[in-house]
């Protein structure tokens, strides 16, 4: 009979003991829920998506209302889902603060179709559709796809046009002035087109050497009409020609 009372005891102990560590767990629980909470979020990096649209597509879930899970749980290394947004990263700032930067996809260059102009990224995706053409992005001229989907890879004709894209997009951004169009033929010769002068480029080999000629020259062909021949410039060979085909503008 003793022994019973005794274990009786020890039992009520031990249920007190679980109850006040449940009890404060829960409380820790709260407490950290209701002091990170997020109540203010910034956002940076974002162009074609407002602060507001910007938040609707990243902090889903539940975890995203706490700014020290949000972090863990709402960034993103790759959206390939997302319109424009290639990869965000939430930051933890304060205790109701968050951050999310966005890293928006890059379009190096557009083509025609239909009756707009579709840009597309280093991949060759659409990630853009506009009526009107962005002029410090270079467009593709001839080089109309056989069918267009956002977010997929374009269908063209040609599939050369896609390195020499990049090639020339990554030039384009040291300082060297878009052209009013870019044309690559059937056999994979690159043609710039600078108001009245035509720059013949050749084949994709030694593009820096010769675009890093033809920002030297272009300058000095201002109001005049024709053709600058590039194409057999190499590192060593800097054979150049101007073919005037229509003298001084006016």
């Amino acid at each position: 009979m003793r022994n019973r009372t005794y274990t009786h005891v020890g039992r009520n102990k031990n249920h007190r003991i679980t109850a006040i560590i449940l009890l404060l767990l829960f409380g820790a629980t709260g407490w950290f829920f209701i002091f990170f909470r997020v109540r203010n979020v910034e956002v940076a990096g974002s162009t074609h998506y407002s602060d507001e649209q910007v938040k609707d597509i990243v902090l889903k879930g539940p975890l995203a209302d706490n700014s020290i899970l949000a972090p863990f749980f709402c960034s993103r290394k790759s959206t390939g889902e997302i319109s424009f947004i290639d990869a965000v990263e939430v930051s933890y700032v304060e205790p109701d603060t968050i951050l999310i930067g966005v890293k928006e996809k890059q379009s190096i260059g557009c083509v025609r179709y239909l009756d707009c102009y579709v840009y597309f990224d280093r991949e060759g995706t659409a990630i853009e559709s506009s009526v009107e053409r962005d002029e410090n992005i270079p467009y593709y001229a001839g080089m109309e796809p056989s069918s267009i989907c956002l977010n997929q890879p374009i269908q063209l004709k040609d599939g050369v046009f896609l390195r020499v894209a990049v090639s020339l997009f990554q030039m384009f951004q040291e300082n060297v002035q878009p052209p009013d169009y870019v044309s690559v033929d059937e056999q994979s010769k690159i043609m710039l087109v600078y108001g009245e002068v035509q720059v013949n480029l050749g084949k994709n080999e030694c593009l820096d050497d010769k675009i890093s000629r033809m920002s030297a020259i272009l300058p000095q062909l201002g109001g005049r009409k024709g053709i600058l021949h590039l194409e057999n410039v190499t590192s060593e060979r800097k054979n150049i020609t101007f073919e005037d085909t229509g003298g001084a503008g006016a």
